[in-house]
């Protein structure tokens, strides 16, 4: 009898088996949602999802001025497509022909650019040298009234700055707009300088001091050549300050022939007609520099500011 219950119950116990696997696997198909798994790679998708958004909403402009360039004269916004259905380089031939004003706008202001942003460099590496390892009266809230003063809108001081170039006869000029920005624009710079050099060790100083070595020397031969990143990086966005200033340039400049690259392109705009296709190849060329100095000093740039931004 024992023997034949033994053999009765096996079936049963089989199908207690069968059933209590079949209710696991239910139970696993019922919580994948919430596996960890599963919202790690939710979130990865979610993530990607919105940086494709995101780069096509910033990229969509780009190419879209890129496309139109290649359109021709007047085919820009009556065109029904985003890709021209014959490329050509008329407009940018007749930009880059010898004489034109365009040429004209783009030196002026790679010499407004280069230059203030050199004078932007050369101030705030003093300044901030100053403001890090020297002690003098203000010097704690010197930075912060100066960043206080660069936080107001540029419109604010448009005025002030007429009156003060047209004392001075420097209105209309390339050398008032070189130094309103080369003198004026470097309070954030200084204050980037300052933090780069704060994050340098003041044993380097004192082991200066101790070989014989005066304030200008320490400065020369051991600050000097640890800030070059953040000077490569002071210099690019000073550079790209001017170069792409529009509101104060078309206020102090009022000759054609000084006229930055930002005011000039506006004169493709008329009460009549506006010529976006050149508007467009104007954009396009005009780019060209920024990118050259940007991937050219790329590495410095990045640099400069991840250790200019935050004090070591």
């Amino acid at each position: 009898m024992a023997g034949i219950s033994t053999v009765s119950s096996a079936p049963v116990n089989a199908q207690v088996a069968t059933k209590k696997a079949f209710v696991e696997s239910e139970l696993q198909k019922t919580d994948w949602r919430h596996s960890a798994k599963f919202q790690s790679s939710l979130r990865t998708w979610l993530i990607r999802i919105i940086i494709w958004i995101v780069l096509i909403v910033v990229m969509f402009p780009v190419v879209y001025v890129v496309m139109t360039s290649f359109k021709g004269d007047g085919k820009g916004l009556n065109s029904q497509t985003l890709f021209p259905r014959e490329y050509t380089l008329d407009l940018y031939r007749q930009l880059l022909r010898p004489g034109s004003n365009f040429l004209r706008w783009v030196q002026n202001s790679l010499i407004m650019g280069v230059t203030a942003g050199a004078l932007q460099v050369i101030f705030s590496t003093f300044g901030g040298y100053a403001f890090s390892r020297m002690k003098f009266a203000g010097r704690k809230h010197g930075i912060l009234f100066l960043l206080i003063i660069q936080m107001l809108p540029i419109n604010m001081q448009a005025v002030a700055y007429y009156k003060m170039l047209g004392a001075v006869g420097l209105t209309n000029t390339r050398m008032g707009i070189i130094l309103i920005f080369g003198l004026g624009g470097s309070a954030l710079s200084v204050w980037l300088m300052k933090n780069f050099i704060d994050s340098i060790p003041r044993d380097l100083d004192e082991a200066s001091y101790l070989d014989g070595g005066t304030q200008w020397t320490t400065f020369w031969r051991v600050i000097f050549p640890l800030v070059q990143p953040m000077l490569v990086a002071q210099f690019i966005f000073g550079f790209i300050g001017v170069y792409n200033e529009y509101v104060l340039t078309s206020i102090l400049i009022f000759d054609d022939r000084l006229y930055p690259l930002g005011v000039g392109v506006r004169t493709f705009s008329t009460a009549v007609s506006t010529s976006w296709t050149l508007f467009c190849a104007a954009a396009v060329l005009g780019s060209v520099p920024i990118l050259i100095i940007f991937f050219a000093a790329q590495r410095f740039l990045v640099e400069g500011l991840t250790r200019g931004a935050v004090k070591g």
